[in-house]
């Protein structure tokens, strides 16, 4: 597990957007401390993956969560959509 500092050095997504993200319910932190601190694990970063890569193709944030909390995303099938 990785805290919300480790990941942002990672990802090179800031922490207050990391926050923002979970708390729209985009990429909502694996575990939750007693203290507060959100932990992610490996799936989480490939979640964070995608919603960069698909912010870069400037997909809204609303879009992005749609697409990826659908059970049936196909990542081409949405990205040729996005190239229409």
């Amino acid at each position: 597990m990785m805290t919300v500092h480790e990941v942002s050095k990672i990802s090179g997504v800031s922490i207050r957007a990391l926050h923002h993200y979970d708390n729209i319910g985009l990429l909502p932190a694996t575990k939750v401390t007693e203290a507060g601190y959100r932990l992610y694990d490996e799936d989480v970063l490939e979640r964070l993956h995608h919603i960069l890569l698909f912010k870069e193709l400037q997909f809204s944030l609303k879009d992005i969560k749609e697409i990826l909390d659908n059970p049936h995303f196909d990542p081409m099938q949405a990205l040729q959509q996005q190239i229409k």
